[in-house]
């Protein structure tokens, strides 16, 4: 199995980084469920205290899903796959004090070495409750179709995990790990973490974002009648860049 790359590394490098540098912000915005000890400030209610601890959060707790498309550079290595690709996609999001929603589909001109062509489609949709702290756990499903000239591929996949919303006076990110499972993927089995930061939160009132996504995933050649395809495996490597838009 091939070790991590380099292009792993330079995300990791960056999420640590980040991590480093918002931890150098006074943490002058109350987490979640606290209360002021200003005697001079009356305590907000309780429906208000996660939502208002948000740098530019709207003082209210809303459930009302939030349409947002997004677009960028999606880089792999060790599957097969042409070495850049672009992708557009799009969904909706509930982020409130107790729960996290996410619906989304996108479109990749992901090109397969083998064929010089391929178009992926993706669909996912999960589902966190929010903990102390500003944590956050959950799952979820993803489904995924390739198509190229030469065959078609698609398989569901479930994920779980969790994350955790990080608050500083003049910034805010957020940080994800989810292990995907192989699912209903019998030609490949493809699984492993998958690591996600955005900047800012998308727990703030904000409209622009920036999501960086990791997947690391260990899988074995397609499986056909001839041939089962179990050993050996093998290490792929994903990296998304894309900029978010929230309405």
């Amino acid at each position: 199995m091939r070790g991590i790359n380099r292009v792993t590394l330079c995300f990791l490098a960056v999420f640590l980084t980040m991590s480093g540098y918002a931890q150098q912000f006074p943490a002058t915005v109350a987490p979640v469920g606290a209360i002021s000890k200003d005697s001079r400030q009356m305590p907000e209610p309780a429906a208000n205290l996660a939502v208002s601890s948000a740098p530019g959060r709207a003082a209210e707790d809303s459930y009302r899903p939030l349409p947002y498309v997004y677009g960028g550079l999606a880089l792999s290595r060790g599957a097969g796959y042409a070495p850049a690709a672009g992708t557009l996609g799009g969904g909706l999001n509930i982020d409130s004090s107790h729960f996290i929603v996410l619906a989304e589909t996108s479109v990749q001109n992901a090109h397969k070495q083998d064929s010089g062509t391929g178009t992926e489609l993706d669909i996912i949709g999960r589902t966190f409750l929010r903990a102390a702290q500003n944590w956050y756990f959950g799952a979820g499903a993803q489904c995924s179709k390739l198509s190229t000239a030469l065959y078609n591929k698609q398989a569901w996949r479930p994920a779980f995990g969790g994350g955790k919303d990080l608050f500083r006076e003049n910034f805010s990110m957020r940080a994800q790990v989810l292990y995907v499972l192989p699912g209903g993927d019998h030609l490949n089995a493809v699984q492993g973490p998958e690591i996600s930061l955005w900047m800012p939160s998308p727990a703030s009132r904000s409209h622009l974002f920036y999501r960086q996504t990791l997947g690391i995933y260990e899988f074995h050649q397609t499986s056909l009648p001839r041939n089962s395809g179990v050993n050996p495996r093998y290490l792929a490597n994903f990296l998304e860049f894309t900029t978010m838009y929230r309405f």
